[in-house]
């Protein structure tokens, strides 16, 4: 959560959806938009970021865990809402935690990105 002097209090949020259940993020995104405009009674605004040819990068696809350019690209993307310069009043708020390592499941046949846990 940050406050800018042009925009106020506001959040980024980056969702991650099941690529074997959504081949899109446009649904979800419009139907969480339409949930924060009736929570806000109006006076909230949200944004789909939709790939841009002048963004560096491009994270509104799925994305496999093996693919480093597009794990990478997706850090890039984090790290540029996360800039702590553009928080004028500091962090007010900081949610993010990465969950404890759970044996469940078969084994990866690719091995995980390096630093993966760097992302949060």
């Amino acid at each position: 959560m940050e406050y800018t002097e042009r925009k106020g209090l506001h959040i980024h949020f980056v969702g991650y959806l099941n690529g074997q259940s959504h081949r899109s993020s446009y649904l979800v995104s419009r139907l969480m938009g339409d949930i924060w405009r009736r929570v806000t009674e109006g006076n909230g605004y949200y944004h789909w970021c939709r790939f841009n040819k002048n963004y560096p990068v491009n994270i509104n696809h799925v994305i496999h865990y093996s693919d480093h350019k597009a794990v990478n690209d997706l850090r890039y993307a984090i790290s540029y809402l996360a800039k702590r310069e553009q928080k004028e009043c500091g962090i007010i708020l900081k949610c993010s935690g990465l969950p404890e390592k759970s044996n469940r499941g078969r084994p990866r046949l690719d091995s995980p990105l390096p630093g993966i846990c760097a992302l949060v």
